[in-house]
């Protein structure tokens, strides 16, 4: 699957995305260290790249990485940027390996989100970015009182959507929140995002471009109006006190990317010794190769 093809007629999506992203991003403000989890290909980077100086992009997708090996590539040539594939559930990275990071369009696909929230909170010391996929979104909330399914829409247990094959799930912003707390995260939400969710994709190609300033300046307004209740995606940012790991090590053979610092095993969180074409764990064995342009820490490999 090529998620560059998703975007294909999704301008309005993809607009109000774009807005939200270059605010909210700049409220992370500089960091040595970046990590974007669920990256895709790099489409993000846009906005975050400015402000780091490394950064590391991770997915599960090989096609995404290599994708984003192409987009990004004069960064990943000069060390700048760095590929790694792996769950974001089981990262292979240090506690506080980073000063900051963001999640966006990756919630939706995680069954178990507490645990990822834990992991991926557990790898950045100060302040994060998430894109929260709400059920009591405005749209959510009316359609729930029609089909006398409210509660359902409101209590804190996700709400899963979609097809058999391809599941997605919502959340309750407030239990999301609640689990950050727990981790020690002050939050606070920072955009409502597709306010006008697929208004475009359901009329006539004439009727969208008289109706598109009018729709775009909506969805401007209501980026921050309809914070907490409107749009599909909230935009929370997430701090707290901390700073990135201070790694001390021996040099690292040529080829090896300086983040391997920062990296431990991600199925036991052992020590790892690196080449030019892969990792090897020294407690329990586990070898993760390099592959074309990124660094393969999935576990199942054939």
């Amino acid at each position: 699957y090529d998620y560059r093809h998703f975007w294909d007629d999704r301008d309005y999506e993809l607009w109000a995305e774009r807005r939200a992203l270059r605010r909210a991003v700049s409220r992370l403000g500089p960091a040595r260290w970046f990590i974007d989890c669920g990256g895709g290909f790099g489409r993000n980077a846009e906005h975050y790249r400015p402000l780091v100086d490394r950064f590391v992009l991770v997915d599960y997708s090989a096609t995404n990485l290599t994708n984003a090996a192409e987009l990004l590539a004069d960064d990943v040539a000069a060390g700048r940027a760095v590929l790694v594939r792996c769950d974001v559930g089981a990262l292979p990275f240090a506690d506080r390996a980073f000063d900051a990071g963001m999640v966006v369009r990756v919630l939706h696909h995680l069954v178990d989100l507490d645990r990822a929230l834990d992991e991926m909170s557990r790898v950045i010391a100060g302040r994060w970015l998430l894109d929260v996929p709400v059920k009591h979104h405005a749209l959510g909330v009316l359609r729930g009182a029609a089909r006398g399914g409210l509660s359902s829409v409101l209590d804190r247990h996700p709400v899963r959507t979609g097809s058999t094959d391809e599941a997605f799930w919502n959340f309750q912003l407030a239990a999301v929140r609640g689990t950050l707390h727990r981790a020690g995260w002050r939050t606070r939400v920072v955009a409502s995002v597709n306010n006008l969710r697929r208004w475009d994709r359901r009329l006539p190609a004439a009727a969208v471009r008289v109706l598109r300033p009018v729709a775009y300046l909506v969805e401007a307004v209501g980026q921050w109006s309809g914070r907490g209740w409107w749009g599909p995606s909230q935009f929370v940012l997430a701090q707290r006190s901390g700073t990135a790991l201070e790694p001390t090590g021996e040099p690292l053979p040529d080829g090896v990317p300086e983040v391997a610092h920062r990296m431990v095993c991600p199925a036991c969180a052992g020590q790892l010794t690196w080449t030019a074409t892969g990792a090897g764990c020294h407690a329990c064995g586990r070898q993760y190769p390099k592959v074309g342009a990124h660094w393969d820490f999935t576990f199942d490999r054939a």
